[in-house]
């Protein structure tokens, strides 16, 4: 009688492993990577050191992704297959409201870079962490792999200490990023799919970046409305709205994640 049982907490915990293994990878590349880059290129602003880290996640997230599930199963579908897309609007006006009064004066280089390494920022950690991390934990089952998947991208931008001076601030990133990866995860399961994710990532970054507001409380607004959000969207989604995991648990319930190229 206790067979099932046994069989789904001993996926659950390979899930879990799984999920921890995919956090460490990104914790050692991001780390190597701002030890890397500090020592030589010392002049170097932390941010810009920070997004050539990105490229490098970018590439190694590309090559691993077949290893993980088909595009389809990792959210990367067409746009006939988004459900709920209405769901998307309150992300997207936390992502603008740093421009309500405004853009800041930045040079045309630094725009450039910012401009494609956030958009790279939000294609790798979009793919990363709503894409892999949601399909590892899958059979944790759906409330739960949001959570633990929230909680892991939120404690991976602890790394961060090796790109900025403030141990506060990185503290602060790493919670406004549980916030932030709470609110994507429950609309990854909600609207089954990261592409329009991807998008908006990537503009509430830049947006806060060239935004002429002040800076820290619109982050602190912008994490409180995303975790609200998050949480609403998980304890009131309908039970059979959950077509991402519920799949992938039939799927991965009693066997392993897939391991070839799809």
């Amino acid at each position: 009688m206790s067979a099932p049982h046994d069989t789904r907490r001993s996926a659950s915990t390979r899930a879990l492993a799984r999920g921890l293994c995919l956090w460490l990878a990104v914790m050692v590349v991001t780390a190597g990577g701002g030890l890397l880059t500090r020592t030589y290129l010392p002049g170097v602003d932390g941010t810009v050191r920070a997004l050539l880290v990105v490229e490098v996640l970018f590439a190694l997230a590309l090559l691993a992704a077949p290893f993980v599930g088909s595009w389809r199963e990792l959210g990367v579908n067409r746009r006939a297959e988004w459900r709920h897309t209405g769901l998307l609007v309150v992300p997207l006006v936390v992502a603008v409201s740093p421009l309500v009064l405004g853009f800041r004066s930045v040079g045309t280089d630094l725009l450039l870079v910012l401009v494609v390494g956030y958009v790279l920022t939000g294609v790798t950690e979009e793919l990363v962490w709503r894409g892999f991390a949601l399909r590892l934990l899958a059979p944790l089952g759906t409330t739960r792999a949001v959570v633990v998947g929230a909680a892991l991208f939120g404690t991976a931008h602890l790394a961060n200490v090796f790109f900025r001076d403030s141990t506060g601030l990185v503290l602060a990133q790493a919670w406004g990023a549980f916030c932030f990866g709470l609110a994507y995860g429950a609309l990854r399961v909600r609207t089954d799919t990261i592409v329009p994710l991807m998008a908006l990532h990537a503009l509430t970054d830049l947006a806060a970046a060239v935004g002429n507001v002040p800076k820290i409380p619109v982050l602190v607004a912008e994490d409180v409305v995303l975790l609200a959000y998050g949480v609403a969207l998980l304890t009131l989604r309908p039970r059979k709205d959950t077509p991402m995991t519920d799949n992938l648990l039939l799927d991965q319930e009693l066997s392993p994640v897939p391991t070839g190229a799809h």
